[in-house]
């Protein structure tokens, strides 16, 4: 029978969550070091066979009143595409968080099927109202070097050339001088464009948490001296992903993203990377929607949209979830948490 056991060894955790099929970078190691500086408590459960871990999940812990506590694994669980070791994973864990005071577990895994939405309901969960993650995202075939190139849409590649010709260059950093500088840039988009960004420190801590995993970097376009486009990618296995961006507003007409991504393409594949994680798009993509503007980009890239089976509840305590339930039926949706 397997058994539960927490692991605090960060390669050991990452080499295991990264590789599986239904890996997210929400449930890499550095994430959880993240949000246990903005007020969760991150603990990393492996479900363990012969010494060898079948399945995981991140769970962030934050205190509710009463000495309880919500737990949310972030784009967990993590079942390495074996959704029969579920059930007795789920019981066993569980029983551990009731111990400890749970309340409700929330999971919102990188699921897509109907057969693993099925695997959540058989074990108790039930549809939460108000999703947390982005419910769809656009994945991009990466693999094959130049002949990726050659996937994209025509007029993405023709931007890639028009912004070399014109002599954009794109940076790529580690430092904190270049996440400032991009930080500076996403304040302006966001005012532009009316959505809720964090405080500069956020984004330096995950800059210095993810650089030391080696799995982040910042890519800035300048044209000479003028900064034009920037934005945060990660490296997790065989992912690149797209987490953050921002572009001025006067740099439109000289699409400075598309050579921007490329560049990070470019380097995703010398990292052995194959799949490009473009991040949150509209489940429903429609003019005039808010968000359609960045669906329209990344639909540029020629990938495939996925839609993931939303965000779920799973009873710890049955009489604390009903309660938090009721309350969530009057709460006002929320900004997404990885914002």
């Amino acid at each position: 029978m397997p058994e539960l056991t927490t692991c605090e060894d960060a390669s050991a955790w990452d080499a295991f969550v990264s590789r599986a099929p239904d890996a997210s970078l929400l449930q890499a190691w550095a994430w959880g070091s993240l949000k246990s500086r903005y007020g969760w408590q991150p603990r990393r459960y492996l479900w363990v066979e012969a010494a060898r871990p079948i399945a995981a999940a991140a769970v962030l812990r934050r205190r509710l009143p009463g000495g309880l506590y919500l737990d949310y694994a972030p784009r967990g669980p993590i079942l390495d595409g074996h959704l029969e070791n579920w059930p007795d994973f789920w019981q066993t864990l569980r029983e551990h968080l009731a111990a400890e005071g749970g309340t409700v577990l929330k999971v919102d895994p990188e699921w897509t099927t109907d057969a693993q939405r099925a695997a959540l309901t058989a074990s108790g969960a039930l549809p939460s109202r108000h999703p947390i993650q982005h419910q769809a995202t656009m994945l991009v075939d990466i693999s094959g070097g130049d002949a990726a190139l050659m996937r994209l849409k025509e007029s993405t590649r023709r931007n890639i050339r028009s912004g070399s010709r014109q002599g954009i260059m794109v940076e790529a950093s580690e430092a904190s001088a270049a996440m400032d500088s991009f930080y500076d840039l996403l304040v302006e988009t966001a005012a532009r464009e009316q959505f809720t960004i964090r405080g500069r420190a956020y984004y330096q801590d995950l800059l210095g948490l993810f650089r030391e995993r080696g799995q982040v970097c910042v890519y800035l376009a300048r044209l000479e001296d003028r900064l034009l486009a920037g934005a945060v990618m990660l490296f997790f296995g065989s992912k690149l992903i797209y987490l953050y961006g921002g572009t001025r507003s006067e740099a439109k007409d000289l699409k400075p993203g598309y050579l921007l991504h490329w560049r990070a393409i470019e380097d995703a594949q010398r990292r052995g990377c194959t799949s490009y994680d473009m991040w949150g798009v509209p489940l429903d993509p429609q003019p005039g929607q808010r968000g359609y503007g960045y669906y329209v980009f990344k639909s540029r890239f020629n990938g495939r949209l996925v839609r993931f089976i939303g965000l779920y509840d799973l009873p710890v305590n049955r009489a604390a979830t009903l309660t938090i339930r009721l309350a969530e039926r009057f709460a006002r949706a929320g900004q997404p948490e990885f914002v």
